[in-house]
Parts: C-alpha cells; structure tokens; sequence
C-alpha cells in the first residue's frame, strides 16, 4: 500500500487536488480488486478491510493536505505579485536585512534607485552601507541603531553615490522586525529617489536668495 500511497501524494503534489483524489479512487479500486477474494471489489477479510479503510483515510488526507498546500502556495504568488506590482507604480526600492544570519536582499527597483545592475549591486550589508555618501553615513548609522534599540520607525533623506560618483537623494524609511525571543532579527528598509524635489528645493533657494539680493541693492 505505500506504493499507492506515494503514487497519490505525487498526483497531488504535481496535479494538485482532483489528480489526488482520482489517485486515490484508482488506488483504491485496485487495492480492492488484488485483496482476497481476488478478481473481486469485495474484501473477504475483516483485516484487510480495516487496512483498505485506513489507507483510503489517510490517501484522503494527503489529498486534502497538499490541497491546501498549493492553495496557499497559489495565494502567496498572487499577493507577492500584487506587491511587486505596487512597488514598481510607486517606484520604490526595498531591502532586508537579517541581522541574525547576516542575509541581504534588495529588490529590483532599488538597483534602479541606486544606479546599478544585479551583478554591480552590493550583495552584503557593508557594502550596500558604503554606497550612501560618506558625509550622511553617520545619519543613516544613529538611525539604524535607534530603531533597533528603540523599535521604533525611522525616516531619513540621505545622499547616495552613483558608480559614476555622482549624487542622488533618496528618502529611506525602516522598520525592525523581533523574533518569538523578543531579539531584533530584521530590518526592512524602502527607498525613494527624492533627487528632483531636492533639486527644486535648491533651485528655490538659490532664486529667493538672488531676491533678497536685489532687495538689498540700491537702484541708480
């Protein structure tokens, strides 16, 4: 029977629900027929009756395990797609970092906020760290820390280099996550590239400065 067993858990695995209940129907029937008196879909013994029962129970319970399995595997897909989705309309970028296994991962638009490729883009914390501008280093590191002491949110507008060494402004908001044990384990990060606003800003300044400065300058 663990032979018809594995060929039902491989129909629902590979099938899904209705190839594992048409295996187990299948396997069912054959188990009958093979049974004493063969030839015979009735079982002669009250033993093999009770072990035809508990395999059709437990072929059953496989079926509707690994149902529910590729359903929620079927949802999960559905809502990663639907984030991965929102995060590209809304052009951000988002990185995780374990702080346990020293694990780092980033998303595909965060490459694109940072002006890299996959094979460019830092594979490990320090060196994703070493791409924000030197002088803003310090900003990014007390955030951290504090959300991490703290558990508190952070939000921060730093500098980031290009790997042309030029400069872009990205707005940066994290989360920590805790474990059962109530130890920081994960930092979540999402990115935005505010270089435009930022440029306007400047240009705006730089123009109400030149006001202030005509004010100040007598007319002949």
């Amino acid at each position: 029977m663990f032979l018809f067993l594995t060929a039902v858990l491989l129909s629902t695995w590979y099938g899904g629900w209705f190839s594992g209940m048409l295996a187990t129907a299948l396997s069912a029937t054959i188990i009958a027929i093979i049974l004493p008196p063969h030839r015979s879909f009735a079982i002669g013994s009250p033993d093999d009756l009770m072990r035809w029962v508990v395999f059709v129970l437990i072929a059953l319970m496989i079926t509707s395990l690994n149902a529910s399995r590729s359903r929620a595997e079927q949802e999960l897909r559905r809502s990663e797609q639907r984030l991965s989705l929102a995060i590209d309309a809304a052009r951000m970028g988002v990185w995780d970092y374990n702080l346990l296994s020293r694990k780092f991962w980033w998303s595909k638009t965060l490459e694109s906020i940072y002006g890299r490729t996959t094979s460019q883009f830092p594979s490990t914390y320090g060196q994703f760290f070493g791409c924000i501008h030197f002088d803003d280093q310090p900003l990014f590191n007390r955030a951290i820390t504090r959300t991490i002491d703290e558990g508190t949110d952070y939000e921060i507008e730093h500098r980031i280099l290009l790997p042309d060494k030029s400069i872009r402004w990205v707005n940066t908001r994290g989360r920590v996550f805790f474990n059962q044990a109530a130890r920081a384990e994960r930092i979540v990060g999402v990115a935005v590239d505010i270089t435009a606003r930022k440029m306007a800003e400047q240009e705006q300044r730089l123009v109400l400065d030149g006001t202030d400065d005509n004010r100040l300058t007598p007319v002949a």
